[in-house]
């Protein structure tokens, strides 16, 4: 029931972005596995670059292998979290399929349009844009606030500059102590 309408979501995707089919097409007939445990799915590539859910398959041509906290990392564009994801089988295809997968846009506002009209579709994204960014501005606000609080008030958080000094002085004194250590043995060895 689910694999039908999500196919048909993937391909719309394609859809309204062209430049994935030019991606995609050297890859037609091959099959992905997204393991996020307890969940899992597979992807296969179309003959026109189109994307379909994929039946339980035994074997699939590459395997991307992530937690769902890598997952949400990702999501949020965070570039160190790819280099923690496994991938096994043909790492071309797994590649360009994440390279797609990251970079694909949903032009919510054009689909909306066809339900609403333009011009209420056009203040609801714009409405929703504005939401989005207020949101992430008062998110900041508050981590920096309750930075601050637990590093001021309540001390949990080291300062950064507390951090930095105790990291120097742990390194001068492992300095000190290899240079009384080659002493003793200079020492000894008298």
């Amino acid at each position: 029931m689910f694999k039908p309408l999500l196919t048909r979501v993937l391909n719309h995707l394609v859809t309204q972005n062209q430049w994935v089919r030019g991606e995609l097409l050297p890859f037609s007939g091959k099959t992905v596995r997204f393991n996020m445990p307890p969940a899992h799915a597979s992807l296969t590539v179309l003959e026109d670059g189109g994307l379909a859910m994929a039946g339980e398959t035994l074997y699939a041509d590459a395997s991307i292998q992530l937690s769902p906290s890598l997952a949400l990392r990702l999501l949020a564009k965070d570039e160190s979290a790819m280099s923690q994801v496994r991938i096994e089988g043909d790492t071309d295809l797994a590649k360009g399929l994440a390279k797609v997968l990251q970079n694909i846009k949903w032009d919510y506002e054009e689909d909306l349009s066809k339900v609403v009209g333009d011009i209420s579709a056009n203040k609801a994204s714009a409405f929703v844009k504005s939401s989005a960014h207020e949101a992430k501005k008062q998110a900041i606000n508050f981590v920096e606030m309750t930075a601050e609080y637990w590093q001021e008030e309540n001390p949990l958080i080291a300062k950064k500059r507390h951090v930095e000094d105790f990291v120097q002085n742990v390194d001068a004194l492992r300095d000190d102590v290899e240079r009384l250590e080659k002493r003793l043995a200079k020492l000894r060895s008298k």
